[in-house]
C-alpha cells in the first residue's frame, strides 16, 4: 500500500492519497491542489472514495472539489450529521461558501469493505473525530500527533474525552501501528506511548 502525504492549506494540514494496485482513496480533502491531482493522474490511480477524520474547515476546504472531480462518496463519523456545515463547529468563519458534503455516516467499528478500513470513533478534539484503521496503520486526524495531541479548546472539544479515546481505542492496538496524523510527521503508537508527554 502506497501512502502519499501532501501538506496544504492555511494551517499546514495533511491530505493523504492511499493507493494499491491502481485504486485508492483520499483521507481528508484539505485543499484543492494540482500537486494532488497530478500525483493521482501520473500514477493512474482510480479514486474510489474520500474519508474525513473530522469536519473542521482546514480538513475540508477541498472536499466539494475532489468529490465532484472524482464523482465519489464521502465518509465521515455519524456525529458529523448536523454539525459539518455549522460554522460554530467547523470553524469556517472566514469561508462563506464552504460546503461540506457527506454521503455515508459511520458508526464505531464499522468496516468499509474496500481496503478493509475500520472506523474508530475518537472524539475529544471535535465531536465528530474518527480514526481509520487499516491493518497496522491508523489515520488519526487531530486526535494524536507526533509528540502531541489534538487541541480541546474548540466547540465540542474535551480533554478528558480525548484522553479516553486515546487510551481506550489506541492502547489496545499493536504498538507497532504507524500513525498518520492530520498535522505533522508520521509516528508510531509505541513511540508515542513511551515519549509523548501527554501519554506517559
Amino acid at each position: 500500500m502506497e501512502i502519499k502525504r501532501f501538506t496544504l492549506g492555511p494551517v499546514m494540514t495533511n491530505l493523504y492519497v492511499v493507493s494499491e494496485k491502481g485504486r485508492g482513496f483520499i483521507v481528508d480533502a484539505v485543499e484543492k491542489s494540482n500537486l494532488v491531482t497530478d500525483y493521482i493522474n501520473d500514477n493512474n490511480i482510480q479514486i474510489d472514495f474520500i474519508l474525513q477524520t473530522h469536519t473542521h474547515f482546514d480538513h475540508v476546504l477541498g472536499l466539494e472539489y475532489y468529490k465532484k472531480l472524482y464523482d465519489v462518496k464521502v465518509f465521515a463519523s455519524s456525529e458529523s450529521k448536523g454539525i459539518a456545515n455549522d460554522k460554530n463547529y467547523n470553524l469556517a468563519y472566514n469561508y462563506d461558501n464552504l460546503y461540506v458534503p457527506i454521503d455515508e455516516y459511520l458508526e464505531d467499528d464499522e468496516i468499509i469493505t474496500d481496503f478493509e478500513i475500520k472506523a474508530v470513533k475518537t472524539p475529544g478534539h471535535s465531536l465528530d473525530s474518527i480514526s481509520y484503521l487499516i491493518g497496522d496503520i491508523i489515520f488519526s486526524g487531530d486526535t494524536l500527533f507526533n509528540m502531541s495531541i489534538g487541541r480541546t479548546d474548540f466547540p465540542g472539544g474535551d480533554f478528558e474525552t480525548l484522553m479516553n479515546s486515546i487510551n481506550e481505542k489506541y492502547r489496545v492496538l499493536k504498538p507497532s501501528t504507524i500513525v498518520y496524523p492530520g498535522h505533522g510527521e508520521k509516528t508510531s503508537l509505541d513511540y508515542e506511548f513511551n515519549n509523548n508527554p501527554f501519554l506517559i
